[in-house]
């Protein structure tokens, strides 16, 4: 996928600027078909074909002609999923070398199930417009998913912000993005609600600039607006408590907002530019209410204290086996090292070296949203001990 669509509109820790100008190129290369999978060819491995239809309706005019789709991994394992095939068996045979009968295998084994176990798919694609060549099945879902596009659920946002800003005189600014072909991550941060907290940072000094806790004890809220376009998850608002010496950014999970991407059944075809702003007309409405909800003055204090309910000390061997217990080899490593260095140990030290960590390049952005996610729990499970 060296130079494709796919890498092209993908990245981490972005500005807002770039993450822009990807949705956007992501936007402008969408291309959703549903389709009767008896319809459907596969002429090789992991590659699908769509048919042609004259009489649907897209944004270049009438007729869609046939088109070869080569999967992605997440819509490889979305089609298995949908057909109740083995993933990891159908993708060791359609990736057998230079061995012909495993890979035509691979291909009967699907050109089957479209047949023999028939149902409409929504197929989510992109088709780069200059190199036609260029593009992938992105998603195989069910026609009633809800589509839910990163670039109008960032519009819905701002224009929540801007309700905030105008009613309650609370300014945001952007904070890091991060976007892969299957997950949307953008923070935004409202640095006017903040609150000191030197008992919460008093042992604290960052990984990154070597600033201590003290020089500034800075906490403030954050939203993150998290989205998959081909389900991978669902639309979602999640607070975030930003420790400002060090950019980390903690989940406060219990207060997360979903919206799941489920909705009434379309027709075949093209799927229409009405559809699309039906959704989002609802999905902004509610987006702008929940941010006035959220942007509270006196959230951040509350969830402030709770964090503070965390600093209670915990031994090196204990941090140590438990992250051996409760990641791979290399995160625990990695984790440990910046708790140690940090110097903070105590259960929301490791917090802090959970999220610090999920910063680096080398973490995936699903990896990432796990760490953050995960943080104050594992915290929590240790200051129990």
């Amino acid at each position: 996928m060296k130079d494709s669509i796919l890498t092209r509109t993908s990245g981490k820790n972005l500005t807002f600027t770039e993450l822009k100008d990807k949705l956007n190129e992501v936007r402008n290369a969408r291309y959703d078909l549903i389709v009767p999978s008896e319809d459907l060819k596969v002429h090789m491995p992991a590659v699908i074909t769509t048919p042609s239809m004259p009489e649907a309706i897209t944004a270049t005019g009438v007729g869609v002609p046939v088109m070869d789709w080569q999967l992605t991994p997440h819509a490889f394992r979305q089609w298995c999923s949908k057909f109740n095939v083995p993933t990891k068996y159908l993708a060791n045979l359609a990736d057998w070398g230079e061995s012909l009968p495993y890979q035509q295998l691979s291909m009967e084994i699907m050109n089957t199930h479209h047949k023999e176990a028939a149902k409409p798919l929504l197929i989510r694609g992109l088709r780069s417009p200059e190199n036609p060549d260029d593009q992938y099945c992105r998603a195989v879902l069910s026609p009633n998913y809800n589509i839910i596009e990163n670039y109008d659920i960032l519009t819905a946002v701002f224009e929540g912000l801007r309700i905030v800003r105008d009613e309650h005189d609370i300014t945001f600014t952007s904070g890091p993005a991060h976007v892969s072909d299957t997950s949307l991550r953008a923070r935004i941060n409202l640095p006017q609600l903040s609150t000191i907290s030197e008992a919460l940072l008093k042992d604290y000094r960052s990984p990154f600039s070597g600033e201590t806790g003290l020089d500034n004890p800075t906490v403030f809220m954050g939203i993150e607006i998290r989205n998959s376009e081909v389900g991978a998850g669902a639309f979602t608002l999640a607070p975030i408590v930003v420790i400002e010496v060090c950019n980390n950014g903690m989940t406060l999970t219990s207060d997360i907002y979903r919206k799941v991407h489920l909705g009434s059944t379309m027709e075949h075809g093209k799927v229409s530019s009405r559809t699309m702003a039906a959704t989002m007309e609802l999905i902004t409405t509610e987006t702008i209410d929940k941010i006035v909800d959220i942007a509270h003055p006196d959230f951040i204090a509350a969830k402030v204290r709770e964090l503070e309910g965390l600093k209670e000390p915990v031994q090196p061997s204990v941090v140590s086996d438990y992250l051996g217990t409760a990641f791979a080899d290399d995160s625990a490593s990695g984790i440990f090292d910046i708790f140690v260095s940090s110097g903070d140990i105590s259960a929301f030290g490791v917090a802090q070296a959970i999220t610090a960590y999920s910063q680096a390049d080398s973490v995936s952005l699903d990896d990432a949203l796990m760490l953050d996610d995960g943080a104050i729990d594992h915290a929590v499970a240790l200051a129990a001990v």
